[in-house]
């Protein structure tokens, strides 16, 4: 009796505890089939990208702007200046044949290569012999023939003296511009239009700093100053007699920037 009662409480104990039992045993399975389903429908719901669509979306190219062309000489080369001379213990005179206004081409060179300028000067020849208009032409003209420029420079000093060359701008003092045209060849408009326009950069960067321009023609004169040979030469008087090394190097530096405004200002849009 004792072991039927036994095996009778052995039976119900298993059948209670059996559910439990299955209940553990089958829900791993299940969690992972639902995690399944949860992970396709991740997957579903990711847009396929085609490589169609990956050839529409064109890169970003940014235009590369090609430094501008300057061509610089100097026709009467032996120009100077009078405290530069003094500075360096030399007879105060207005000429010289070595400390004169082409010791400015490395600053020059220098300030225009800051502004995205590319700056050729005309060199090996005889600087004493050339010195003038008609001694110095065929050399220019073969220059820039074989060469194009965006700007062409013939750089001098002017003769006047400091209260008309000089312009004090805040703390600073600077050598004043001027532009010399000849107007006794046919297309010198165009010539004075681009120093109107350089004149015009330069004095909303420093203003006064330029004098404007001077048109000659008549007895007396050169009245071309080889300006007929392009019309993007211009004949610039930088400074005069007394201006110094330092009012100048300023003034180069203020050339250079308003030569980059004006030339890229005419790029077309």
């Amino acid at each position: 009796m004792a072991k039927s009662l036994k095996n009778l409480i052995s039976i119900l104990i298993l059948l209670f505890l059996a559910p439990i039992i299955i209940a553990t045993v089958q829900t791993p399975l299940f969690t992972t089939q639902a995690e399944q389903q949860v992970e396709e429908k991740k997957t579903e719901d990711i847009p396929v990208v085609y490589a169609a669509q990956l050839e529409d979306k064109q890169p970003v190219v940014q235009e590369i702007i090609e430094p501008k062309k300057a061509f610089v000489y100097f026709t009467h080369s032996q120009e100077a200046y009078r405290p530069i001379l003094a500075a360096k213990g030399e007879k105060i005179a207005i000429y010289h044949p070595i400390s004169n206004i082409t010791t400015f081409q490395d600053q020059i060179n220098a300030q225009f290569a800051f502004h995205q300028l590319e700056a050729t000067f005309l060199e090996d020849y005889n600087k004493k012999e050339m010195d003038d208009y008609n001694s110095i032409r065929p050399l220019v003209q073969k220059a820039i023939a074989q060469n194009e420029y965006d700007i062409i420079l013939d750089i001098h000093r002017d003769s006047a003296k400091a209260n008309i060359t000089t312009l004090k701008s805040g703390e600073e003092s600077y050598a004043k511009f001027i532009f010399v045209i000849g107007g006794e060849h046919p297309n010198f408009r165009w010539n004075e239009q681009l120093a109107q326009n350089l004149s015009n950069q330069l004095n909303k960067l420093v203003p006064g700093i330029s004098r404007g321009i001077l048109l000659k023609e008549g007895k007396g004169v050169d009245g071309v100053y080889n300006q007929d040979l392009s019309k993007n030469l211009l004949n610039v008087e930088l400074g005069g007699v007394d201006n110094t090394e330092q009012e100048i190097n300023r003034s180069i530096a203020i050339l250079a920037k308003a030569l980059s405004n004006m030339l890229n200002e005419q790029l077309p849009s």
